[in-house]
């Protein structure tokens, strides 16, 4: 503790801001006085508590991000320590030792309070006011936080208050470790830190301040703490003692001599101006250099209170004095003229302001004017896009009517309901009010789907994007697979229209069944029942595939959007493009049975349901279609995406908590059955082909007790 306040008394605590351009002369004051001691900067930082927002102005930072506010207060923190190590070069440049204190608070007054207590300083230097507020009478504080310094900080700090490189005011200790204050002035800021010894300085009364003890009168009066130690008045060197060391009361100026006035004639003291002209500034060399500007200073003991007084006597001729009036009307004179000119410049900044506000509100006036004019070419662009999608609909109203009535007339006939036609292209178009957009139902790589009305029909027509050999090919396997196959449970291909590769198939309300499990559009969930029926009906189509004779039918590409649901929920197997025909291996035997038919091709169809020896061997076969069913009964049980499903459904059931897995929107799975079914779905999506099970002769006869127990009747595949 002791050594703290060594080192304490040893250093010079500098209080500055962050505007080192105002702070720069506390500094230099401080450097200039410090008598070679140790200089501690000292800053109180405030962060700030409102910040400037993109859009202009300023927000409370209580209303932004936290990382906003953050990121502002550390680039404020940043720039706060460039403006200390500017501080830091000054005291380097002038060779002084320095280093800073830094501390963060929200009030500064009680801050430096607070740190003069805790570090124990003894010595203080900071601001008496904004140096736009500094006069040759200033003779007190007028900062608020040098007010709070002064009446709150430790009685044991020597304080002094600077403004513009002038002490103005000083705190110091006396002997018996009160505070006392003391007025200063120029003459009293070279009493720094740097004096020899500690004197008390005694408390200025009142009355020293107060108008009625200046040596002049309010108009031509001047800062008494302004007297220099030492001065020349007309030529005698005089010693002034501005304080008695050994008065308790404090200073006590002598009256001034007005014997000289009253022999002029003068109505204001001869001696009064001879002091002004000792003040004021070399404006009239020829006034302080003149002989007849004399005053003596003379000093007498009192034995009553000990106290020095000073006497200042001299006259002045009635030519000096008229010298310095009419050097005082100048003044003025110029003081008019400045004050004239700045009157002017106002007025013509104001003028130029009122011009650029002028242009403004005419350019803002024009851009609202075309604005305006933009506004009404929309509106009546948008009442011309109304009207004419009113006629079109009254001329698509009136050309359905002519087609009907056209029909009715010529006797035609609805769709037939198990033969294959083609359509042309006129029709096509026709059913789909010419490929509108309001119209389309679903879009893929294969192409668009349209609803429309064939023939007094809902249909749905595909047109395919791809017009290259490829696109040709799916479009004539889907031909060639759904024109020639009937079954419940497989899309009904009513036609085609070879012309723009297009398709015509049933209309089917519900959509797909990735639609319903993942509730697009806002639809109720698929309850476990219709899931269990779905699943069932599902393996009820590929049994038939799979057995068609002499050459099977594999899929290829089973996944959720290929599978359509109809107005009861029943399941519809769409889109064959890349199916295939499966030929009996060549290698085998000629007795094969169905699981030796394969196809050699390049894998296509979605990833995650695509079988694993398929993408690895690029031979197709019916355990392809078996693995992707797999899949999809684990999309039935859980609803999650197919990624990783049969993973986290293995783990489920090794961890005996497959019900965490279940969709708790089909309803309250019954637990036995769930885990039936998890358990035939990871069979069929095992990673070797050789482990899935028949799906005729395995898997139908698990399903089909569950949805005959739990759902409607299912169409029983032929041979099963």
């Amino acid at each position: 503790m002791a050594n703290r306040h060594e080192s304490s008394e040893e250093t010079i605590y500098v209080a500055v801001g962050k505007d080192a351009k105002e702070c720069k002369s506390i500094l230099l004051w401080a450097l200039e006085n410090s008598g070679g001691k140790r200089i501690c900067i000292l800053h109180v930082h405030q962060p700030a508590q409102y910040i400037p927002s993109f859009m202009g102005g300023k927000a409370p930072a209580s209303s932004l991000k936290e990382s906003i506010v953050r990121e502002y207060h550390e680039t404020e923190r940043q720039k706060m320590h460039e403006i200390m190590d500017e501080y830091l070069l000054i005291c380097r440049q002038k060779g002084a030792p320095a280093h800073k204190l830094i501390a963060e608070t929200g009030c500064v007054e009680k801050e430096i309070v607070q740190l003069v207590s805790r570090n124990g300083i003894r010595k203080l230097v900071m601001g008496a006011a904004a140096e736009k507020h500094y006069g040759r009478k200033m003779m007190d504080l007028k900062s608020n936080k040098a007010k709070y310094v002064r009446q709150h900080a430790p009685v044991s700090c020597h304080i002094q208050f600077i403004c513009k490189g002038h002490l103005i005011f000083t705190r110091e200790i006396t002997e018996t470790g009160q505070s006392n204050y003391l007025r200063s002035s120029r003459s009293v800021a070279q009493l720094g830190f740097n004096r020899d010894t500690d004197i008390p300085i005694p408390e200025v009364t009142e009355e020293l301040s107060s108008p009625k003890s200046s040596f002049f009168t309010p108009e031509e009066s001047f800062d008494q703490w302004d007297l220099p130690r030492s001065s020349k008045l007309g030529g005698v060197d005089e010693t002034l003692t501005p304080w008695n060391e050994g008065n308790e009361n404090g200073l006590e100026f002598s009256t001034l001599s007005s014997a000289s006035a009253s022999a002029s004639g003068y109505s204001r003291s001869s001696s009064s101006m001879d002091i002004a002209s000792s003040l004021l500034p070399p404006i009239i060399p020829s006034l302080i250099s003149s002989p007849t500007l004399m005053s003596t200073c003379s000093s007498s003991s009192s034995s009553s209170s000990g106290a020095h007084s000073v006497v200042v006597e001299g006259n002045l001729d009635d030519t000096l004095y008229e010298q310095l009036r009419q050097a005082m009307a100048e003044a003025d004179k110029e003081a008019l003229k400045r004050r004239k000119a700045e009157r002017d410049m106002i007025e013509a900044i104001r003028w130029k302001e009122k011009e650029e506000l002028e242009k403004v509100k005419n350019q803002r006036d024009q851009l609202m004017e075309e604005l305006r004019i933009s506004q009404e070419r929309e509106t009546s662009l948008k009442c011309q896009i109304a009207k004419l999608h009113m006629e079109r609909d009254d001329a698509l109203k009136e050309a359905q009517g002519l087609r009907r009535k056209q029909g009715e007339a010529s006797g035609r006939h609805r769709l037939p309901d198990d033969q294959f036609s083609e359509f042309s292209l006129t029709e096509i178009e026709e059913a789909t009010l010419w490929f509108d957009e309001s119209l389309k139902i679903g879009e893929g790589g294969y192409g668009n789907i349209y609803k429309g009305l064939l023939r007094q029909t809902k249909v749905a027509i595909k047109v395919l994007k791809s017009h290259d050999s490829q696109g040709t090919s799916q479009f004539q396997m889907e031909v060639d697979v759904l024109s020639q196959l009937r079954h419940p449970n497989l899309v009904k291909l009513i036609g085609s229209c070879p012309e723009v590769f297009a398709l015509i198939y049933e209309y089917l309300p519900n959509g797909s069944l990735e639609d319903r499990l993942s509730m697009r559009d806002n639809t109720p969930p698929l309850s476990w029942q219709t899931r269990i029926r779905i699943a069932t009906e599902l393996c009820s189509v590929l049994v038939y595939l799979h057995s068609i004779k002499p050459h099977s039918i594999v899929h290829g590409d089973l996944k959720p959007s290929n599978i359509l649901l109809d107005a009861n929920f029943v399941c519809k197997l769409s889109d064959f493009g890349i199916s295939r025909m499966l030929l009996p291996d060549a290698s085998s035997s000629s007795n094969t049975t169905t699981t030796l038919q394969s196809h050699r091709t390049v894998p296509k169809g979605s990833f995650a349901f695509i079988d694993p020896e398929f993408l690895e061997t690029g031979v197709l076969t019916l355990k392809s279609d078996v693995y992707s069913f797999g899949i999809i009964l684990l999309q039935l049980l859980t609803g999650r995406q197919p990624f990783w499903i049969s993973n986290e459904v293995k783990n489920a059931l090794d961890a005996r908590n497959l019900k965490t897995l279940l969709d708790p929107s089909a309803g309250d799975w019954p637990i036995a059955l769930a885990q039936n079914l998890a358990k035939l779905a990871l069979r069929c999506c095992d990673k070797n082909r050789e482990n899935r099970p028949d799906l005729g002769s395995d898997a139908w006869k698990v399903l089909e007790p569950m949805r005959a127990s739990h759902g409607s009747p299912v169409f029983i595949p032929a041979g099963s």
